[in-house]
């Protein structure tokens, strides 16, 4: 009876979990090029037309962008072998110039790889100067800006990474930058001249250095300059980037002693269960590398989903049994949700686990 219900529950574990492989789901191009065109044009929709060659349905979890001018939709339905599938991602390009190449990331039942990317690239033309309404159509005041984010999208670890936000005084009078209110210890700028007189304008170059920021995944903050423009004070430019580890520069033999993370399973169905029920599975995480394994960090996407990792280092050849608990409170209908380990292995730096359940409401 026992090897019945294991055969059962492999072979519906199978076909709960069946995966494809990246071959199997082509796509027209995976590039979106939208040309040339003018600086404040309207919004761009980047399409991405794939087929399903696969025996079984291809399932997309979720698509996320690398900055937050683009905004992706994709089908929420499993594609059936041998359908067509549209990605759609549509691009803001306000405020924006010069060069763009911006992605999205898609997270599917792939058996391989962990995720796919596609691009959209294209140029912007730099905007004419007279037109001070469109070049600087930042904040609130006197001073204006040229933008309020710099999104940087993915980047590494290790080097600087900069960009420019002009800055004008519309005013009659002469204006002052008065240093800083805040700004992460990972940022500096250079601003050439602190006060301007009407009319005036300063690019102030702001730098993020990538090997001092103590995080990984998406960072989201800002630095806010002080001035003495009395009817908006505070210029703020927000900074979004998401890091990641640099493993590009590791030796073969480095590679090869390096640790290895191995995890029982990266998807996890609670099924049906009422709004304030909780329910844990048990996921276990060994280290078949050589040297030590790393959970940098542990990141959930809300509160109704944590994980016990009190421990964040595995010797080699070592495992552990931890406990991933869903908290239905305050969540109805179906819930899809996401925890992402960060770890120092660099075939596995970033693992996403998929939660799902069926929450009925009280």
């Amino acid at each position: 009876m026992k090897s019945i219900f294991t055969f059962l529950f492999t072979t519906i574990a199978l076909v709960t979990f069946a995966q494809v492989d990246d071959s199997e789901i082509p796509f027209e191009s995976e590039e979106y090029n939208f040309g040339t065109v003018k600086f404040g044009d309207q919004k761009i929709n980047a399409t991405y037309i794939f087929t399903n060659n696969s025996p079984i349905d291809f399932q997309i979890r979720d698509v996320k962008a690398s900055c937050g001018c683009t905004v992706p939709s994709w089908p929420e339905h499993p594609i059936k072998p041998g359908q067509k599938g549209i990605i759609t991602a549509t691009f803001d390009p306000t405020h924006l110039a010069g060069e763009v190449d911006k992605s999205i990331e898609i997270f599917a039942n792939y058996n391989v790889i962990m995720s796919k990317i596609l691009t959209i690239k294209g140029i912007i033309k730099e905007p004419v100067e007279q037109d001070l309404s469109k070049v600087y159509p930042g904040q609130f005041g006197y001073i204006r800006q040229s933008k309020n984010t710099i999104a940087l999208g993915d980047i590494i670890n290790a080097g600087t990474y900069t960009d420019t936000v002009l800055f004008v005084n519309e005013y009659n009078l002469p204006l002052k930058f008065n240093g800083v209110l805040r700004k992460p210890e990972y940022v500096t700028y250079d601003m050439p001249k602190q006060t301007l007189n009407p009319g005036e304008s300063v690019a102030v170059v702001i730098h993020i250095d990538a090997e001092k920021v103590k995080d990984y995944g998406l960072v989201n903050t800002e630095i806010v300059f002080k001035t003495n423009d009395k009817s908006f004070p505070l210029k703020a430019v927000k900074l979004a980037f998401f890091i990641k580890s640099d493993f590009s520069k590791l030796s073969k033999k480095e590679r090869k002693n390096a640790p290895k993370l191995k995890i029982s399973t990266t998807e996890f169905d609670f099924g049906t269960m009422q709004e304030g029920a909780t329910a844990t599975r048990q996921v276990n995480i060994s280290n078949t590398g050589k040297s030590v394994l790393k959970i940098l960090k542990v990141e959930t996407h809300c509160g109704c989903t944590t994980i016990d990792l009190t421990e964040s280092e595995l010797q080699p050849n070592a495992s552990k049994t931890i406990l991933l608990k869903f908290d239905s409170m305050f969540v109805s209908g179906q819930a899809q949700k996401e925890v992402t380990l960060y770890t120092n292995d660099p075939d596995n730096h970033i693992v996403k686990l998929y939660v799902s359940a069926k929450v009925l409401a009280n």
